[in-house]
């Protein structure tokens, strides 16, 4: 398993915190005030509603909450942000090869 650790930088990039962003903060302050909603928190709305489903077919999960989907949902948006901060560094490192 050597070369297959992906380095700090990567995960704390800018495109990562950016996309995160994204993910995050529309959904978020669409939620506190519903006038706020725009096309932006889309794609995070997207991913809330596929937790939402399968969270919902979990018959050990079936019971929360909708706030409790929160930590979660954060931590899955981080995880594309990671994955999207890769694929980001992964293209210009081809684009200057």
């Amino acid at each position: 398993m050597n070369g297959t650790r992906v380095p700090v930088d990567r995960l704390v990039a800018p495109p990562v915190w950016i996309s995160f962003a994204l993910l995050i903060f529309p959904l978020a302050i669409g939620v506190v005030d519903t006038r706020l909603f725009s096309p932006l928190a889309l794609p995070g709305y997207t991913v809330f509603v596929a937790m939402t489903v399968v969270g919902d077919v979990l018959p050990v999960v079936r019971n929360f909450g909708f706030r409790l989907y929160w930590l979660p949902f954060v931590v899955v948006c981080y995880g594309i942000s990671v994955v999207v901060g890769i694929g980001y560094r992964a293209l210009r490192r081809r684009d200057d090869a």
